[in-house]
């Protein structure tokens, strides 16, 4: 098979395979990135499965663009290879009936945030209990039937009815993915995210909550926070991590929203606010 008629009988969708496709979105597919460890999927691929964007690092290309990227070579006769045994992707030929996937818990509840464990988990991330207690729920859940003996973690919630779910052992979520959104303080900033715990970190040094914020929980996120950010008032900070990632997406929404500060220069060079947080206090 040459590399026309790969193209012709093959999809992205095909060599990603239904475990990376995540869910249908407005503008495709949301899907993990088979190129790097991806917990939150930031591979889209267009409607019709021939294209695809890695909101990372914004690349973007075609089948034949992706395999190399994921296998590592410009060889042609090396592509054409990873193709002898793919078997057509069960959803090709119906794409609009591709839905949301579980999050594969078997059950899980939230209730009241009580665990010792997991408050130990977030003393030793330095986060404040007090202010971590405002925000935070607890989690318990299986990936069988049974409930005798079930796993727990701390869960935060997203606009959407989602969770994202974090202990010392685990780092997953519950579908839906979604920003979270937390309008506390009339006429105060409002300042940007990645994840939680970087959240927790801010109001933590601040001393307590005394702005509005919002978080990604995945920068796959980012376009929803510039449409809520687009109609809000007041001053914008942008503390999204120092990675490829966070700065691709500080520069997105910076292009959207010139009005905006990036302040991930003042954690620098720490990657988050939680890594600088633990920094600061191990030196006392």
């Amino acid at each position: 098979m040459n590399i026309q008629q790969i193209k012709e009988k093959y999809t992205c969708l095909d060599y990603l395979g239904e475990e990376r496709v995540i869910r249908k979105t407005n503008d495709g597919y949301l899907c993990r990135c088979p190129w790097r460890q991806d917990e939150h999927p930031s591979l889209s691929v267009t409607p019709n499965g021939k294209g695809w964007y890695d909101f990372v690092t914004g690349k973007h290309g075609n089948l034949i663009d992706m395999v190399m990227l994921t296998v590592g070579t410009t060889d042609l006769g090396t592509v054409c290879s990873q193709f002898g045994g793919l078997s057509s992707f069960t959803m090709s030929n119906n794409l609009g009936e591709v839905k949301e996937k579980k999050s594969g818990f078997a059950w899980l509840e939230v209730v009241e945030l009580r665990s010792k464990a997991l408050y130990a988990y977030l003393n030793s991330r330095k986060i404040n209990t007090d202010i971590a207690k405002q925000f935070l729920k607890e989690a318990h859940y299986s990936f069988t039937e049974k409930r005798e003996n079930f796993l727990y973690s701390l869960a935060y919630g997203n606009d959407r009815g989602g969770w994202e779910l974090r202990s010392s052992r685990f780092k997953g979520s519950a579908s839906p993915k979604g920003i979270t959104t937390h309008w506390y303080q009339e006429n105060a900033a409002t300042v940007v995210f990645e994840g939680f715990m970087d959240m927790l970190s801010f109001a933590t040094l601040c001393g307590g909550v005394r702005h509005n914020y919002i978080v990604l929980n995945s920068i796959v996120n980012v376009d929803a926070a510039i449409d809520i950010l687009k109609e809000r008032e007041g001053k914008i900070f942008l503390c999204l991590d120092n990675d490829e990632g966070g700065r691709t997406s500080t520069k997105k929404i910076l292009d959207m929203m010139p009005g905006a500060t990036d302040i991930s220069h003042r954690f620098a060079p720490c990657k988050d606010l939680n890594d600088y947080l633990c920094k600061k206090m191990y030196a006392h």
